[in-house]
């Protein structure tokens, strides 16, 4: 008997297939990277995260810590490669934790990776509908509410969502390469610039563990979030044994040469004292401050548009990856079988979109009308809950991956893939997830008392999840 889970064999009769099924063959390895380069916001985490990373972590080394999230990272990949070919399925990080630990447990691990998704999503369209506002208010005069601009995104990418999903593919490319081009030119002009000689100090250990390494590491690993949705996107991949691997590999190298590199670069703007002090003092504006002196105001303006076509990059691939989850789950049998329906064309999730679509307006309508700051309240909150969900997810998949491979037999390779590197994995994993924990108020950027509570929401949704999945196999 074959173990490899495929997701057409085990669809809910008369659900996926009755709407047509995932179109197959649909992505190669770019479009495939470029999604998940996409959600991973490179400019956001440089404009937005590479800052608070330095004056709250290590400072001057913040370049190697983003090397050490990768190495962590990969380790996780070894194993969760070698899995992928035996687990084809849309369900991606709930389907690999269903099959390793076993099926009630995919419920809770189904909750969390919604609530994970839908949370950054929420928080990547809020943060979109602000910078798109204020951008409006001052160069067009116009003042809309931000919560009018989200919603018109979110309308946007709805109906991207449904068009064939390569289509939503070349546009985060182009809108990625624009995005990494404008902060490469601003690496490359500094450094071609700079007075004196470059200095490789980041790289020296009496710098690069000096400060907060912990918190550093916390802030350099939220900046990977959505590498591992290449899974996600394996019932549309042309060959998926080799297409999935390969761009997860890629993402991930992608993304740590672009942060590394980046951090590196802006490091040379400052002393390393003077660094710190500087990003302490205005976050918001330190890398525009660096692109004003050493590119100039076009580059600056050119990368504030940027940042808006970065976010809404992230809030469509966001909302592929949400559709097809719902999708995964539905065909399963824990939610209404008639969102695991495709489009009779494109072969796209799109009741599943839908519903998530009008969900997500009716928030947005919601906390607009509630006055809720979109980057104190909304994206602070969003991103403390999707960072803990999705580690949390690691650490199970990583359970998952030994589990599978010591149960089955199946054939996964040496020892190193299907334990050893699994096994590093789930401790780097698990020590991460409780410095986050630790650390939620500076995580979040919020001070709020109720961001404590965050961890026992999670909890909560994870048990509403494992009763959901008992109570689906329970009926007749």
């Amino acid at each position: 008997m074959s173990n490899v889970i495929d997701a057409d064999k085990a669809a809910v009769p008369g659900s996926a297939q009755a709407g047509g099924g995932l179109r197959k063959n649909t992505l190669g390895l770019f479009s495939l990277v470029f999604f998940v380069v996409a959600a991973a916001s490179p400019l956001t985490g440089v404009v937005g995260g590479l800052p608070v990373a330095m004056f709250t972590g290590n400072g001057g080394g913040i370049p190697v810590v983003y090397i050490a999230a990768c190495l962590i990272l990969m380790l996780f990949s070894v194993g969760y490669i070698a899995m992928s070919r035996h687990v084809k399925s849309a369900g991606a990080f709930y389907a690999y934790i269903a099959t390793g630990l076993g099926q009630h447990w995919g419920g809770p691990a189904s909750v969390l990776a919604l609530l994970a998704y839908f949370s950054i999503q929420t928080a990547v369209v809020a943060m979109l509908g602000f910078f798109s506002a204020l951008f409006m208010a001052n160069h067009l005069g116009a003042q809309v509410p931000w919560w009018a601009m989200s919603m018109l995104f979110v309308v946007i990418a709805w109906v991207l969502g449904i068009k064939r999903v390569e289509v939503g593919g070349k546009l985060l490319g182009v809108l990625m390469l624009a995005e990494v081009a404008i902060v490469l030119l601003t690496d490359i002009m500094l450094l071609v610039k700079k007075s004196g000689p470059l200095t490789f100090a980041s790289f020296e250990p009496s710098v690069f563990l000096h400060g907060n390494l912990g918190i550093a590491f916390i802030f350099a690993i939220a900046a990977f979030i959505g590498f591992e949705s290449t899974a996600i996107y394996a019932e549309e991949c042309r060959d998926p044994q080799k297409t999935v691997p390969r761009a997860t590999v890629c993402a991930l190298v992608i993304i740590t040469a672009f942060f590394c590199f980046t951090s590196w670069s802006l490091v040379q703007a400052y002393s390393f004292d003077d660094l710190v002090a500087i990003a302490r003092r205005d976050p918001g504006n330190f890398v525009f401050d660096i692109t004003r002196r050493y590119v100039g105001q076009w580059a600056v303006e050119t990368m504030t548009v940027l940042l808006i076509t970065s976010l809404f990059a992230a809030a469509l691939a966001f909302h592929n990856n949400i559709s097809r989850y719902i999708f995964s789950i539905s065909r399963d049998g824990l939610i209404w079988k008639e969102l695991c329906r495709t489009h009779p064309t494109n072969g796209t999730p799109h009741n599943a979109s839908h519903l998530h679509s009008v969900i997500l307006l009716l928030l947005l309508a919601g906390m607009g009308s509630a006055n809720m700051d979109p980057m104190v309240h909304i994206f602070a909150f969003g991103s403390a809950i999707a960072t803990l969900c999705i580690m949390v997810l690691q650490v199970g998949v990583s359970a998952a991956v030994i589990l599978f491979f010591r149960r089955t037999g199946a054939q996964g390779g040496s020892a190193w893939r299907t334990f050893w590197a699994p096994l590093l994995a789930l401790i780097g994993m698990s020590v991460t997830l409780i410095m986050m924990v630790m650390n939620l108020q500076l995580l979040s950027g919020s001070d709020a008392p109720q961001v404590q509570l965050i961890p026992w929401g999670i909890a909560a949704c994870a048990v509403a999840g494992y009763v959901l999945s008992r109570r689906a196999t329970a009926r007749p």
